[in-house]
Order: structure tokens, then sequence, then C-alpha cells
């Protein structure tokens, strides 16, 4: 039992063992995450997820492949290519309707968990207000938002993450350096986490504050 724990404590931390294999191939990357169940939404196939030159993927190893996942298809209707996870652009900020985005994409990626209703906001640059509204099962929620030209506000993701501890979701939000101004966010499990990350070796964290990595450079 102990053995196990703490194996199950490495894999999230990040250590790597033989589960991850050597210069895999895209087919080899793609399958496992298949097995790791993500799958591509309709109207959508593996032609769109490779869009990159096959090196790319050869040179950044399940990373590539992960970000991927969570874009969309470059053509319309511009459909997500899949809900397991978000290559979320932390410089999304521009007009009313940015922050309802965000929402409906964290809701899209519970795939069916959580459910935002009545989503609303309001977006002012110049008079640096913005603030989101919606409500989630029986309780409404509205927060005050800061305004720093078109950046994101991650407090919004630090209390998204503190009501999935209030309602006790079965899964919680995850985050993926991107290492740039995107991130990936997920929305696992503590098993299906520990299994992606031990079949993959990404260093995939629950979101918290980790958000804030993607702008700091800016500085």
């Amino acid at each position: 039992m102990r053995i196990i724990l703490l194996l199950g404590i490495l894999t999230l931390l990040g250590f790597k063992d033989n589960s991850v294999p050597t210069n895999p191939s895209f087919e080899e990357q793609f399958q496992i995450f298949r097995d790791l169940e993500f799958e591509l939404n309709e109207g959508t196939d593996k032609t769109d997820l490779a869009r990159w030159e096959e090196q790319e993927f050869l040179d950044e190893p399940f990373s590539l492949m992960y970000l991927t996942f969570g874009q969309t298809l470059e053509r319309e209707p511009w459909t997500p290519l899949s809900d397991k996870c978000w290559d979320f652009d932390t410089e999304a900020i521009y007009d009313n309707g940015s922050y309802i985005e965000i929402i409906k994409n964290l809701e899209r990626i519970t795939r069916g968990e959580l459910v935002f209703e009545d989503v609303k906001d309001y977006v002012n640059i110049e008079e640096k207000k913005a603030w989101v509204s919606f409500s989630l099962g029986s309780e409404n929620y509205k927060w005050n938002l800061k305004i720093d030209d078109d950046w994101v506000d991650t407090d919004l993701f630090i209390k998204i993450v503190e009501l999935t501890d209030k309602v006790k979701s079965k899964g919680r939000y995850t985050y993926f350096d991107a290492k740039g101004q995107n991130s990936v966010i997920g929305y696992e499990t503590l098993e299906s986490l520990r299994g992606i990350r031990y079949k993959t070796g990404l260093k995939i964290e629950w979101l918290n504050k980790n958000l804030e990595k993607t702008i700091e450079y800016r500085y």
C-alpha cells in the first residue's frame, strides 16, 4: 500500500517512468491520448489535429498535441477539437462578451458536470470596469473584475476553483504552462489526472494561481 501511495505522489510531482515512450511518433501520441479518453468532437478528425509539421510533434512530444487538442477548427464553424481541454490566450478581454466566452468554455470542458446559467458580463476598458455574473445550481454570483488593458483578471479562475470546492464537484480544473501568454486549462478527477501524467509525463497541475505565470513575462 505504501509503495502504491508513493508511486501516486511521484507521478503527481512530475516524475517519469517507463510508461512514457521514448521518441513517440504522432500516431503513438495520438493513440495514448485516445486511450486517455481524449475524443475529437463531431465534425473534426485527426487531420485537424495534425495542423503542425510532424517533426514539431516529435520535438515537443505530448505537449504540442495536448495544446492542439485544446484548439478549434481553423475553418467555420470553428468547432473546438475536443472538450477535454482548452488552449486559452490570457490576452482575451476586449469588450462585452469576453468573460461570457471564458465562462462558457470553462463550462464546456467539464463535459456536463458544471452548468453556468444566465451568464452576463460588462467590460469597459476605458472606464476600467468589468464584471461577470451567472448562476450555478441554486446560487447566483456576480464578481467585479480588474481591468489591465486586454489581459484577463486571473482572480476569476481562483474564484471558479473555489466554487468547485464549494459544490464538491468530482472534477477539478487543471493548468498546463504553454510557455507563452497562453495556457491549457483542463478538467479532471484526481484519478484521470494521474493517468494523463503517468502516460505522457506532462506536468499538468491543479489550477489555482498558476495562470498568473502566463502574463508575468510582460514586466
